[in-house]
């Protein structure tokens, strides 16, 4: 993945949850202007923070009862793991 995709990822993400950069900072652990740094492209956002972000909005849309809060390729990776799941029991 680019670096720029990576920051639209990153900023879509924060925005489909309604985070604010603050909240998002808090979040995933680090201080406003290292996260700005990483939504503004002035530093590569290390994938381990997008995974986490990713995490954190599987959560969300569990507790919201809305799958939309789930980029579209986690969406289909969670519903293939689902029916793995199921297939199995």
């Amino acid at each position: 993945m680019s670096d720029n995709s990576k920051m639209h990822e990153l900023v879509a993400l924060r925005t489909a949850l309604g985070f604010t950069q603050s909240r998002m900072a808090h979040e995933i652990e680090l201080n406003l202007r290292d996260y700005q740094s990483f939504e503004w492209g002035e530093n590569e956002i290390p994938d381990l923070y997008l995974r986490a972000i990713e995490r954190i909005a599987m959560l969300y849309a569990v507790r919201h009862k809305n799958p939309m809060l789930v980029p579209p390729a986690l969406r289909a990776e969670a519903v293939q793991f689902a029916r793995m799941v199921e297939a199995s029991v």
